[in-house]
This record gives C-alpha cells, structure tokens and sequence, in this order.
C-alpha cells in the first residue's frame, strides 16, 4: 500500500484479513507474536483508512490453524484485541470462526486441506456471512453480473 498499489483506486469496501503469517508454524505463540500481529493488524487498518477514506473495511477474524493446533490460545486473544479495531461504521469485525469448526473445535475437513488455507467450502462459508454486510454496503446484487470469469486456482493447472 505504501509503494503505490492502491493509487488511483476508491474501493468503497475493503475485505482485510491478515496475522497468521506472525505466528509460528509448531508450538505455542509467545505473547510477543500475539502483539506483533495485533499492531501488524492496526497498522494495515490505519493504511487503508488513510488510503481509502472512504471505504468500509471488514476485518475478518483470524481462522483456526489445524495444522498447529497449539495456537488455538494466541488466535482467541488476537481476535478478542483485533475486534476492538472495529467501530461498527467504517471498521466492521467478522468472525466466521464457529461456521469452520466441528462441535470438537477442529476445523471442519471440506473447509481447508492443510490446516492453515481455506479450501472452497471454506471460501463459500466466508462469503456467505459477507453478503449481508456487503448488501447492506453497496446495495442488493445486480441482475446481470458484468464480472469476468474467474480465472481459477493457478496450483489446480499444474
């Protein structure tokens, strides 16, 4: 955001989700990573305010990660912190948490195959709970969407 990438843009919306690159791939997460990635996520939502004066931004909670399920702790806390970022107007908070998980607190298998990405079902989850808001945003979907296709998981034409 800072070398330029969002010059020229007016996004009336921004979908921000971020902090799970700060904690650690095995093992519990140190209370200094907890506030690394809370102040990581502060300052990327300060960016974008400043950038974007006009845009709503949906700060999306941090999913579960499966694949160190040690982190279950530090995730809590940083999505209890994060969601103080969020004013109700120009900063909303979406945790799609429980939509992910079994009733046993793991990440539901159709919802990521690693443990750490969101697979589609996942994805579907995510924008099921973002309609809402983003209706309530932009206004009701069009008739005829002009989008173009989607291009698809570059991985999956491997």
């Amino acid at each position: 955001m800072q070398n330029g990438e969002l010059e020229g843009l007016s996004p009336k919306v921004v979908v921000l989700q971020c902090g799970t690159n700060n904690l650690p791939w095995r093992g519990a997460a140190r209370d200094e990573k907890v506030d690394e990635a809370v102040t990581g996520t502060h300052a990327i939502v300060e960016e974008f305010q400043k950038r974007t004066p006009k845009a709503t931004i949906i700060l999306t909670a941090m999913f579960p990660r499966d694949q160190n399920p040690a982190l279950k702790p530090a995730i809590s806390k940083i999505n209890e912190r994060i969601r103080e970022l969020a004013d109700g107007k120009r900063v909303r908070f979406l945790n799609i948490n429980k939509q992910l998980m079994t009733s046993n607190g793991r990440l539901r298998p159709d919802v990521s195959k690693d443990g750490l990405h969101l697979a589609q079902p996942g994805y579907e989850v995510w924008a099921s709970d973002l309609k809402p808001i983003l209706t309530e945003l932009l206004g009701p979907p069009k008739k005829t969407d002009n989008a173009p296709p989607p291009t698809g998981n570059p991985a999956a034409n491997k």
